[in-house]
């Protein structure tokens, strides 16, 4: 089943398309966003992170406008200050700033989540990053993908994540700008990002079409479906592939004796979608 998730200009109804027959509404506001920054110390001194924490939507610079339709995206500027030798150097930032404005939404595990829309305009400087993001991790971050796509002028962007991974994982879908943090003098020379008509579309696998046994297993691991199975990827802890088959039949033994005992990931790929599931060589 497919549901779409369709921001009406991005920032009045939030329409669920449930089935044919069943829309859900709410109203995410600039309040449903969630804003957060990552800093890291400039190339010249070393690039390593420094912290990560949430940071308000206005302080971000994102500014949602409900009459216009539209979400603005810009450089940080709220944290300059000339003052403080950790945020600035002379009349320059001292920082990369990478700013995250995002949804997050765990009701997503499980599905195939593809997240799209326009970029009205694009004229950010091109010192700067600028994504388009879908984020998933897990309670300790031994599980951390995040797949992007960047915000070009005049042109849509899609980013797909196919990939989910266990129970505890987290979802996010937003977009991020990142690079120097900025004097608020240069606030019109840096540019901004203008977005509209964000759709996110969500292909989900009935969790009874796919079926694993005997899990845990030390030699072989079973995996049935009702429809014929068109890929199985298994993926360890590390992200690493130490399995791929494409079977084509509704029935697939995949030895596993040769692995290391512990958890790894299935990606099993049907005409119905595909569903992320974990085994455990024991």
């Amino acid at each position: 089943m497919k549901k779409n998730y369709i921001f009406s200009a991005l920032v009045g109804l939030l329409s669920l398309g449930m089935t044919a027959q069943e829309t859900v509404v709410t109203d995410p506001t600039a309040d449903a966003f969630i804003g957060y920054a990552n800093v890291f110390n400039t190339p010249a001194d070393g690039g390593d992170f420094v912290f990560g924490q949430g940071w308000g939507i206005p302080d971000l610079q994102t500014i949602v406008d409900a009459g216009a339709g539209t979400i603005t995206l810009q450089p940080n500027f709220n944290t300059y200050d000339a003052a403080d030798e950790f945020w600035s150097n002379g009349d320059i930032g001292n920082k990369i700033f990478e700013g995250n404005t995002y949804l997050e939404d765990n009701s997503l595990i499980g599905s195939e989540v593809t997240f799209t829309g326009g970029v009205s305009s694009n004229t950010l400087d091109p010192a700067y990053v600028a994504v388009a993001f879908i984020k998933v991790f897990n309670s300790d971050f031994t599980v951390l993908k995040l797949e992007t796509t960047p915000l070009v002028d005049g042109q849509e962007f899609t980013v797909t994540y196919t990939n989910v991974e266990a129970e505890d994982t987290t979802l996010q879908y937003g977009w991020y700008v990142s690079g120097l943090n900025a004097n608020p003098t240069q606030e019109a020379d840096l540019g901004s990002i203008v977005l509209v008509s964000t759709v996110l579309s969500v292909n989900e696998v009935n969790d009874a079409s796919v079926s694993v046994y005997p899990n845990p297993s030390s030699d072989v691991w079973n995996i049935t479906a009702n429809t014929p199975i068109q890929s199985i990827e298994i993926v360890n802890l590390l992200g690493q592939r130490v399995s791929f088959e494409t079977p084509n039949a509704t029935n697939v033994a995949i030895a596993n004796s040769h692995l290391s005992a512990g958890v790894y990931t299935a990606t099993v790929v049907t005409e119905e979608g595909s569903k992320t599931t974990k085994l455990v060589r024991k």
